[in-house]
């Protein structure tokens, strides 16, 4: 929302290129961190600690929430990945279903 008033201010103030050149800065970054957050919830799920790890390491929200609404602590608890559960909550991912 507001990179879209950053935008829209811009384009105003007659600046339609500087307007077009921060809408691209600022989505730049936003497939990968998006693909590191879907691959967090899926390593959580499989159990698989030492990928979380590095998702983790890597810049992955620990607390990232899918379309669905999976959050990695709610992909490893309904699997029983409880290694994975324990590692999420050490590095402060919220528990509860309704944050």
């Amino acid at each position: 929302m507001i990179r879209s008033s950053r935008l829209l201010a811009f384009s105003f103030s007659g600046s339609l290129l500087f307007a077009s050149l921060l809408s691209l800065s600022a989505c730049a970054g936003a497939p990968v961190q998006g693909r590191k957050n879907l691959e967090l919830i899926q390593a959580s799920r499989k159990g698989n600690v030492e990928r979380v790890q590095s998702l983790i390491g890597s810049g992955a929200d620990i607390n990232a929430v899918d379309e669905e609404g999976w959050t990695p602590y709610l992909a490893a608890s309904v699997e029983g990945n409880f290694k994975v559960m324990k590692l999420l909550v050490d590095r402060g991912a919220k528990t509860d279903p309704g944050f």
